[in-house]
């Protein structure tokens, strides 16, 4: 609503409330005492002439009147010629009263209004409806009042719906859950009678013992039922499980777990977890967690999470993470290793945490030691040692260099992790004699450049007039020596320390000066 709108508003109130007292005044003087207002409407055409419909109430015309005549300021008379007068009031009984004005130029206006209970108040409102249309003031007011009234009821109507709407709503959310719980009440079924586990194994000790030909040719043929304690097969055995001995001639199978030794000349297989000894002389396999041997001559093949004690075969031995010893003559291979892993042929594994020691070595990430003819990883947190290693974080390179005592020598250096190690040989610029050297020792990094490698050195020495001779002398070389690597692929190398003859036991200062690529 405007602010225009607010003003108007109370302007009418206030000419209400004019009107309400003006009556008690009206009422209090005779109908011939009422001031004349010359400015009033009608005051220069003569008296307002007024026709009611009383419709047989007991409305108070007098009081009308002379509440008209005090607000109008002019002469108010009551006529009963409808057609004669300007203003028509009729009463629908005591609850409604219509007004009709038509003015001097001829235009009509019409206002409705609903009466208070109160009969001298009813008066009272059909004289301020009657003023104001006669000055024609009241037709804002009273589209405010209709709208207020209609907004009021709008919102009553919307209330008792929204009431109605819930209260449906909640019966049938009511109703809805009643069938639910009784068609759950009529599916629902008796629990179900508990059945044994899939693995339940039948356990009698009067039953634990088994000798077989071939199970099920044996003393108890459901033996691959049951949980025996000790197990003794000619050619084929087999047990549900077994906590105590099994030995078979041929091949041993425990379908789930071993507790105890379970050993064959074939072939052992365990189904689950075993605790305790396994070995064969040709294959044995355990599916679950081993904690304890596994022994083979031919393989041995841990196939669970976590093995804890030692793999061991003259063929192969296989694990998964096993934490202690892995060991095989041919290859040896696992997931990762924390603790050994030795091979007289070939180590791998994703993940060394210890010491793998074997001709070749191969790992993605060690944590520890390499040691072999050739090592190989992707990444040395430790050291490899071998006549070459092949890191991603290290470098394989060539190197020359040129000692004190007139020698000159190439050699194939190894940098992995914190170690080198490097194999070559060596002339004298006189051409008097040649020799083998090698050497070993740590790899230190200074800077973003340079780096330091203390190490210990053997070389040889014997005469080129006979190749094929004895070797004259044996030295050892103490040597300190500090590179700088320029653009990555080139390294700077100066080397001092002393030159031990083995055999005589002399001693001599050492100086080396030499460069490596790539």
């Amino acid at each position: 609503m405007s602010f225009a709108s607010v003003l108007r508003g109370l302007a009418v109130a206030a000419a209400a409330l004019f009107v309400a007292l003006g009556s008690h005044v009206a009422m209090a003087q005779p109908a011939g005492d009422a001031p004349s207002q010359p400015g009033a409407p009608g005051a220069a055409g003569g008296p307002l002439k007024v026709w009611i419909d009383l419709a047989g109430t007991s409305f108070d015309q007098a009081r009308l009147q002379a509440s008209l005549r005090h607000e109008l300021g002019q002469q108010v008379v009551f006529t009963d010629d409808e057609a004669a007068s300007s203003v028509q009031i009729r009463l629908h009984g005591a609850a409604r009263a219509d007004v009709h004005y038509i003015t001097p130029n001829g235009e009509e206006l019409s206002r409705s209004v609903d009466l208070p209970p109160d009969g001298q108040r009813a008066v009272d409102v059909v004289s301020w409806l009657t003023v104001n249309l006669v000055r024609d003031e009241a037709s804002e007011l009273l589209d405010e009042l209709r709208a207020r009234r209609k907004e009021e009821a709008d919102a009553r109507a919307a209330a008792n719906k929204a009431a109605a709407d819930k209260a449906a709503a909640d019966k049938a959310a009511a109703d809805k859950a009643a069938r639910e719980a009784e068609q759950a009440k009529k599916n629902q079924k008796p629990p179900a009678e508990p059945t044994a586990p899939k693995d339940a194994l039948l356990r009698d000790p009067l039953h634990s013992f088994d000798a077989a030909v071939a199970t099920p040719l044996s003393f108890l043929p459901d033996s691959s039922k049951r949980e025996l304690k000790l197990q003794l097969a000619l050619g084929y055995g087999e047990s549900g499980a077994l906590r105590g001995v099994g030995l078979s001639m041929g091949v041993l199978r425990v379908r789930q777990d071993l507790l105890g030794i379970g050993a064959g000349l074939g072939a052992v297989l365990i189904g689950k977890n075993a605790r305790g000894v396994v070995a064969a002389l040709g294959y044995c396999q355990v599916e679950g967690n081993l904690d304890g041997f596994q022994v083979a001559i031919g393989a041995a093949r841990q196939r669970g999470p976590a093995a804890h004690g030692a793999v061991l075969a003259v063929g192969g031995a296989f694990a998964q993470n096993i934490g202690g010893l892995i060991m095989a003559a041919g290859l040896t291979g696992a997931s990762s290793v924390d603790g050994l892993q030795l091979s007289a042929g070939v180590n791998v594994a994703r993940e060394l945490n210890g010491v793998a020691l074997g001709l070749v070595n191969v790992h993605r990430r060690v944590r520890g030691l390499q040691l072999g003819l050739v090592n190989v990883a992707d990444e040395v947190d430790g050291a490899a040692i071998g006549l070459l290693s092949f890191a991603k974080n290290g470098r394989v390179q060539p190197l020359s260099w040129v000692a004190n005592d007139g020698s000159v020598h190439i050699a194939i250096k190894s940098i992995a992790g914190y170690v080198f190690t490097q194999l070559g040989g060596g002339i004298e610029l006189s051409g008097a004699s040649f020799g083998y050297d090698g050497g070993i020792g740590a790899h230190l990094r200074l800077g973003q450049s340079w780096f330091f490698e203390p190490g210990v050195h053997y070389s040889s020495l014997q005469s080129t007039v006979d190749a094929s001779g004895a070797i004259r002398e044996h030295q050892l070389h103490y040597l300190g020596q500090v590179g700088l690597r320029v653009g990555g692929k080139l390294d700077f190398l100066v080397a001092a320390g002393a030159r031990h003859a083995v055999a005589g036991g002399s001693v001599a200062p050492e100086l080396r000066a030499g460069i490596a690529f790539f």
